[in-house]
Formats: C-alpha cells, sequence, structure tokens
C-alpha cells in the first residue's frame, strides 16, 4: 500500500521499516532517507494495528480538503488529475460528462467501504463520498482493506448528498437498493451519475431517498430459495460499478448498440 501511495504522489511524513526488510524495502521504494526509520521487531509490532507487523509502515497526512467541484476541468489541478489517471478514470470536462460519484450512505463497516473503494478504481469512477455516519475513509480497518485503493481515487468524506448534487453539474442520481427497484441489468444507466449505496440492514436514508431519481435492484438468481435475501453494500455496489464501466465501455466502442438488456432480449 505504501507503494500504491507513492505513485499516486502522496508523500509519507516518516516510514517505519522492519530492519529485517529495510534494505531491501528502501531501495525498491526509493524512499527519501531523512524521513526513514528503521526499527526492530518489538517497535514494529507495538507501532502496527496488524497481529503480524507488516514489513513497512508509513505516516500520511490527510489530504487537504476540496469541494467535489474540484473534478470538473481545468480546475481539478494536478493532484486529481493524477488521482484519476492512476484510477482510470475517464477525463473531466469542464460539463463533468464523464462523471460518476459513488455515495455511501450511513456505511458503518469499514471493510464494506474499503471494498467500494477498490470497486470504485477497478471500474473506473470519478470520486467516492462518504454520509456523516459512515466509517471513517481513512481509518485504519478501512485503508487496509480498500488495499492501496485509497491513493487511487479523490476521496470527500461527512457530505451531505444534497450538497455534493449542488456542487457537480446535473446528473442522474441512482439509488442502490435490494428490493424493489428496477433490474440494474435493464436500467438506462447514464453519465453523469451519482450512485448512491447504502447500508445493508438499513437501505438508503431519508436524506438520501428525497435526491434519489432512479432505484435499481441487482436481481439475485431464483434458485437462491430466499437463503440470500440480499448483497452487503460492498459486493451490491462493486456489481453496480462493473455495469456502469461495462455500459460506458460498449457506448465508446459503438454507440449504435447501446440497447437496455430488455430490448435486446
Amino acid at each position: 500500500m505504501v507503494a500504491a501511495a507513492l505513485a499516486a504522489g502522496w508523500r509519507p511524513q516518516a516510514v517505519f521499516l522492519r530492519e529485517e526488510a529495510a534494505d531491501e524495502l528502501g531501495e525498491r521504494l526509493g524512499l527519501d532517507a531523512a524521513s526513514v526509520f528503521t526499527v526492530t521487531d518489538r517497535v514494529a509490532a507495538r507501532i502496527s494495528t496488524l497481529e503480524t507487523p507488516a514489513d513497512v509502515v508509513a505516516v500520511l497526512p490527510l489530504p487537504e480538503r476540496h469541494p467535489p467541484s474540484s473534478l470538473l476541468g481545468p480546475a481539478s489541478g494536478p493532484k486529481t488529475a493524477a488521482l484519476r489517471r492512476e484510477s482510470g478514470a475517464p477525463a473531466a470536462s469542464a460539463s463533468g460528462a464523464g462523471l460518476l460519484v459513488v455515495y455511501v450512505d450511513g456505511v458503518q463497516d469499514p471493510g464494506n467501504i474499503g471494498t467500494l473503494m477498490r470497486a470504485a478504481v477497478a471500474f473506473g469512477a470519478s470520486a467516492l463520498v462518504t454520509s456523516s455516519g459512515s466509517a471513517d475513509p481513512y481509518g485504519p480497518k478501512t485503508v487496509r482493506a480498500a488495499m492501496g485503493a485509497l491513493f487511487g481515487l479523490p476521496v470527500f468524506p461527512e457530505l451531505p448528498l444534497a450538497d455534493l448534487v449542488d456542487q457537480l453539474p446535473p446528473a442522474t442520481v441512482y439509488g442502490l437498493a435490494a428490493h424493489e427497484g428496477e433490474p440494474l441489468d435493464a436500467a438506462d444507466l447514464r453519465r453523469p451519475a451519482v450512485l448512491v449505496v447504502g447500508a445493508e440492514r438499513a437501505g438508503l436514508s431519508r436524506a438520501a431517498l428525497a435526491h434519489v431519481e432512479r432505484l435499481v435492484t441487482i436481481p439475485l438468481s431464483a434458485p437462491s430459495g430466499g437463503a440470500v435475501e440480499s448483497l452487503n453494500a460492498g459486493v451490491a455496489g462493486a456489481i453496480a460499478l462493473y455495469e456502469f464501466s461495462r455500459r460506458s465501455a460498449g457506448a465508446s466502442a459503438d454507440p449504435s448498440r447501446r440497447v437496455s438488456a430488455a430490448q435486446e432480449g
């Protein structure tokens, strides 16, 4: 994960290398010697949050907070542009036509937020935004679950959905629901978009639903017989992001083939 942070332009305030791996890691990561400290296994165990300490632990400053409008066009600045390149997200235009923002609505499990970060980077989302009441995107458990993806896209913590919508160009707000939404594979998914993902048990909050324009649901296999009633936030969000990515890729290859699954049938 430290390598991912360095590749994305983050500069650590301090790096602690376990002495047995210090020489190899210091050379491979190209670290500034002034900020690198070699530590014993005992010290590594004290500063690590893992049962088995990692070979390298880095202290990174929290990123400077910017408004979501910084995602648009040249005004986003070089760091946001670099993060977008790292994540594979489409280049932003002044109109924000290619934006796809993941909004995490009250998801308290750090593992789910980390999974959503990984999916957001893997499938070309532009940013991830969390509501108040969601787990800290910079908390240790979230960072571990994200496996370096945190450094690959802009993250905006504790922002109301209303504020996000106000700061972006007109975008369709999709709400991911366990039931009663239109089937994801048949839905008209288009960018710019905000994909709202709620907690598995609580679902979407009233505040979020007030801004959702289209509810979408991931159909489950009939043979499950009710043994699986829903998917957790990380898995469901990843599937929805993949579907957005697949549609966008298909549209870029041949716009005439942008038909819904229902029409194809």
